[in-house]
């Protein structure tokens, strides 16, 4: 009866209609990510690459303004996880494949960039299957695990350092290979990574260190690869740097405690 009543409820609140404001800007994250897909498949890299990075901008307005405006709901969070598979799990793994497999074909076996494709896709629809059963989050100021558009970004920002310096060398497609590997690792690891979602924080911030917000646009509008290559490398060693520093501290808080028995 319990089950029957709930899905009465769940029909009832669908019947009486969605939040649009959130919906249309996830709405516009699907559109960019299926932009990036087509302009991959034709060849077009760098405008491929700039898409999915308005995804990413596209995503984070839509939490923001569905907290902002209370219109938080399950359908909204279930669609902005389908959304970010496409825009940030299909469209940087086609990119990666399509601008391989153009530089490439003569010099690698083309399985292998498909299966490394598949893994990078798989591990986002993980990581976005965990986010959705809140598996993913001790705490609402840390995700567990790189989120997928900061995985999205960095990878499709090497990516573009190697399209705009024409970088055609197998070195740059093992590099870049490593760069999709590792962010599809950390996706579905434990290491824990800022969410910036503690705004009691900025409300402490000196009015000096304001500053630093606007600064951070007026560089990524000058050289946005170069600018968001630094910001999405320090943010991937940020996770790592804090998880080895947690081990060491459990390290050293194990070692006193031996000592004192």
């Amino acid at each position: 009866m319990a089950l029957r009543k709930e899905k009465n409820r769940e029909k009832v609140n669908l019947k009486k209609g969605i939040f649009i404001l959130p919906n249309l800007f996830t709405s516009a994250n699907l559109f960019a990510g299926c932009f990036s897909i087509f302009s991959s498949i034709d060849g077009k890299f760098e405008l491929a690459v700039i898409s999915i990075i308005i995804a990413v901008f596209l995503d984070g307005l839509d939490g923001k303004v569905a907290r902002a405006a209370n219109a938080v709901s399950d359908f909204g969070k279930d669609y902005d996880s389908l959304c970010d598979l496409i825009s940030f799990g299909v469209a940087p793994s086609i990119l990666f494949y399509s601008w391989a497999t153009n530089n490439f074909i003569d010099v690698i076996n083309v399985r292998f960039l498909w299966l490394l494709s598949f893994f990078y896709i798989a591990t986002t629809a993980l990581r976005l299957a965990r986010f959705n059963n809140h598996l993913v989050l001790k705490s609402e100021n840390y995700f567990i695990g790189l989120p997928s558009p900061a995985s999205a970004t960095l990878v499709t920002i090497m990516l573009w350092q190697c399209v705009i310096h024409s970088f055609n060398d197998v070195i740059a497609l093992i590099i870049i290979s490593l760069f999709y590997m590792t962010a599809s690792i950390l996706m579905v690891s434990k290491i824990e990574y800022n969410s910036f979602k503690d705004l009691r924080a900025l409300n402490r911030m000196p009015f000096n260190g304001a500053l630093l917000i606007p600064l951070i646009f007026i560089l990524i509008i000058i050289d946005a690869p170069n600018v968001l290559s630094v910001l999405s490398i320090v943010y991937l060693i940020s996770g790592l740097v804090a998880a080895l520093i947690g081990v060491f501290r459990n390290s050293a808080k194990k070692k006193e405690s031996n000592a004192s028995d």
